[in-house]
């Protein structure tokens, strides 16, 4: 009976072990995600503006050609 005991407190120490490292490995993931969601939803943004700028300078050069006649 005290082997088996002795067992079952070991096996509950290795478990809670392995539990705590999972949990870090999770909060570590999940924060890695947040700030990679966040680097990408910037650049998103930064991508998006220089689409604009882009589009808008085509058009100018668009109305220069159109207004030289070529």
């Amino acid at each position: 009976m005290n082997d088996e005991l002795a067992e079952a407190k070991q096996l509950i120490k290795t478990l809670q072990g392995q539990v705590h490292s999972l949990q870090y490995t999770k909060h570590h993931d999940y924060k890695f995600l947040v700030e990679e969601n966040k680097r990408v939803t910037q650049e998103l943004s930064e991508v998006k503006a220089d689409n604009k700028k882009l589009t808008e300078q085509i058009n100018d050069m668009v109305a220069k050609l159109r207004d030289a006649n070529f």
